[in-house]
């Protein structure tokens, strides 16, 4: 999936043992380490447990996309949220990962707008935003939180990097992105984003 944006399910059974959990943490830091040597400034620690989060996600997001064995009040122990507090380290390394989600979840739309597992995938996607970036999704953004997130110049940076590049104009609607991207721009915005320069 990290390389061809595709992934194969070998079973339709939706579990993972803990060896194959320590073999994708470890994969997941070195995928993050080689992403990292791109990052502007200085890029947060890897987080171990958000990659792996991010990944089962994904994987289960799948499986339950694929096959239907679970009723709805089993799935606690699928897709229950990461503990903890929200921080650069753990939206950077989830992402490996998450970045992914939105297709997963715009297949089940596809399928049934209002399946239940849709609520949950865009509940994740509405808390780790980053990884929903110019994906099509109505984005509720916590502006204290981000602020809070955005003391991270490496994160900040990625962030409205990523708003521009996706050109996801309403996520401009929000005051602390609309700057932070008017800033970026500078004197090139009508260049690089017109759609943005009507909006000021």
């Amino acid at each position: 999936m990290r390389t061809s944006g595709q992934f194969v399910l070998y079973t339709n059974k939706p579990k993972v043992s803990n060896s194959e959990l320590n073999d994708l943490g470890d994969f997941l830091e070195q995928e993050y380490e080689n992403e990292v040597l791109n990052y502007p400034c200085e890029a947060p620690k890897f987080d171990r447990e958000a990659a792996i989060w991010g990944a089962k996600m994904i994987y289960f997001g799948a499986q339950f996309l694929a096959h239907r064995h679970e009723e709805p009040k089993d799935l606690n122990q699928y897709f229950e949220m990461i503990k903890g507090e929200l921080t650069p380290n753990s939206c950077l390394s989830a992402d490996l990962s998450l970045r992914f989600l939105p297709f997963i979840t715009k297949e089940l739309e596809a399928i049934d707008f209002d399946d239940w597992l849709v609520k949950i995938l865009k509940s994740h996607l509405q808390k780790f935003s980053y990884s929903a970036i110019g994906q099509g999704f109505d984005l509720e953004i916590n502006q204290e939180e981000l602020t809070k997130l955005f003391q991270n110049e490496c994160y900040k940076t990625l962030f409205i990097d990523r708003v521009i590049e996706k050109k996801d104009i309403s996520l401009t609607e929000h005051a602390i992105i609309h700057e932070n991207i008017a800033i970026h721009l500078g004197e090139h915005k009508n260049h690089f984003w017109r759609a943005f320069v009507s909006e000021v």
